[in-house]
């Protein structure tokens, strides 16, 4: 393990944890006005250290950079030449890969090699060049020497970092987060061996191969290796290159569509997905006329959706775009995402209240909401966080995060609800009896409506209606033991940096 690396991300690490937690959840009333400000210092320190670093800070700047529907346009600005200016290895320190792979050098194999490689990642970087055999342009994908310990090393800081907060109350109690680091851990040595990655490739070319305008590349099994992986050349046009699209006559908003389509089948149909969408593994390719493919690469990272948690999800789906309140709480329950003492009846009426601003609203309208209405009018459910992570969904939440950023770029007027409505009446159109189940649940709810609302109003003109006050007084205990929580956290958080420090 390199320790200076270690100690580097590790205290860049906490330091943004601690910044984060003191000015933005403890002091956030005071220094609110200041938060692009300090993010954008936040940003650019994170950058720095991804640059040098690489490995995993590269990873983690690549999902931030296209959280353009979440973060600050300043923020992911500074980010956004992660996704594809990462420094690359000189081509000297290559070469013995290839010998290594082909038993050959790399230019009895191939010509016109072109040794500056044609993209950097994290893990590896990309060569073009023909094969001397049949003379097929590929492209060459090859992990950077000493990649695993790099890895190794990375994983040890952020584990540790894990280690410090996973145990904080307002944590531990809706996420596992030990297990979320231990499914994020296990997914990336899985993107260190290509030949997981080529066999990914076949599982999904298995379905997608059936939709239209979608593509993966052809993989050349013959040359390929745990550390190279060789596939035929894709000529195409990023999805943040707006002008490209725009010249070549794509239509980007069917773009987007298409791509919420492709994603929302891996999903929830298939329940096997490409669990790292971002830009730099999305090509779309002119086919002339306007026409075009829309090609995914880089396949390392595939997540699966257990078939009972694609039952729920889809529920979950179709309820939101239903505006469907009641269902959608049943689908998050269904998801175990309430915790079991919160309160059904808030969370519905905070729902209903966000949803009641969010529905009818593109990703460009979202900008103009009144955010403090929102967060007063929900406030006393908010404090309570009554909600918590399931695993299953981990990397379902950061594959559809990096989504949603994508899919802002080609069309910022997209409105998601619409945009999946086609998809879930589809699911309405095959499941009958999902809509037989719910038509019961509907009428039993109807015939029971007026009893329910007769004895309500009995109470009312007896006097009678009473304010459960025990609710208040447990809301407001909540509150107060969360404060405590919140002051406990950034006593130690301070302990253990100057005790770190001193050490």
């Amino acid at each position: 393990m390199n320790h200076w690396r270690f100690w580097r991300l590790y205290f860049t690490l906490l330091s943004i944890v601690v910044h984060i937690f003191c000015y933005d959840i403890l002091l956030g009333r005071w220094f609110g006005s200041s938060t692009i400000r300090r993010w954008v210092r936040l940003a650019r320190r994170f950058r720095r250290l991804a640059i040098d670093l690489g490995g995993v800070p590269i990873k983690l700047g690549q999902f931030l950079s296209v959280r353009v529907d979440v973060l600050p346009a300043p923020v992911t600005a500074i980010l956004a030449d992660l996704r594809d200016q990462v420094p690359p290895v000189d081509f000297a320190h290559i070469i013995p890969v290839f010998a290594a792979a082909w038993g050959q050098r790399y230019d009895d194999v191939m010509e016109d090699f072109n040794t500056t490689p044609v993209a950097a990642a994290s893990l590896g970087q990309v060569y073009k060049a023909r094969r001397r055999d049949d003379q097929r342009l590929v492209a060459i994908k090859v992990l950077r020497p000493g990649i695993h310990t790099v890895i190794t090393t990375d994983l040890a800081a952020v584990q540790a970092i894990v280690r410090l907060i996973k145990n904080y109350p307002l944590i531990r109690q809706r996420a596992d987060l030990q297990r979320i680091f231990d499914e994020f851990a296990l997914v990336l040595r899985q993107e260190l061996d290509y030949r997981i990655e080529a066999n990914n490739n076949a599982t999904l070319a298995g379905f997608l191969d059936q939709m239209p305008r979608v593509a993966l590349p052809v993989i050349h099994p013959d040359l390929s290796n745990r550390d190279v992986l060789v596939m035929d050349w894709v000529d195409g046009i990023s999805p943040d290159n707006g002008e490209a699209l725009t010249a070549a006559g794509i239509d980007r908003k069917a773009v987007a569509a298409q791509l919420l389509d492709i994603f929302f089948t891996q999903c929830f149909v298939h329940g096997t997905f490409h669990a790292d969408p971002h830009p730099g593994n999305l090509l779309i390719v002119p086919k002339g006329n306007g026409d075009w493919t829309l090609t995914l690469l880089d396949l390392g990272a595939v997540a699966h959706v257990p078939a009972p948690l694609q039952k729920h999800l889809r529920a979950g789906v179709i309820a939101m775009v239903g505006n469907d309140v009641p269902r959608l709480i049943q689908a998050f329950d269904d998801l175990g995402m309430i915790l079991p003492e919160a309160d059904r009846d808030d969370i519905q009426r905070v729902l209903r209240r966000v949803l009641t601003d969010v529905f009818d609203r593109s990703i460009a309208d979202l900008r103009t909401i009144d955010v403090k209405s929102i967060a007063y009018d929900t406030r006393d459910v908010m404090l309570t966080l009554p909600f918590q992570l399931p695993q299953d969904v981990v990397y379902l939440g950061r594959a559809l995060g990096l989504l949603s950023g994508v899919v802002t770029m080609l069309d910022p007027e997209i409105n998601f609800f619409r945009a999946a409505q086609p998809l879930a009446q589809r699911w309405l159109k095959d499941g009958q009896g999902s809509l037989i189940d719910g038509a019961i649940k509907l009428g039993r709810q109807l015939i029971g409506l007026p009893q329910r609302l007769d004895g309500v109003l009995n109470q009312l003109e007896q006097g009678q209606l009473r304010v459960d006050m025990r609710r208040i007084e447990r809301q407001l205990q909540r509150m107060e033991t969360t404060q405590r929580r919140r002051d406990m956290l950034i006593v130690a958080l301070v302990l253990v940096v100057g005790y770190m420090v001193w050490r």
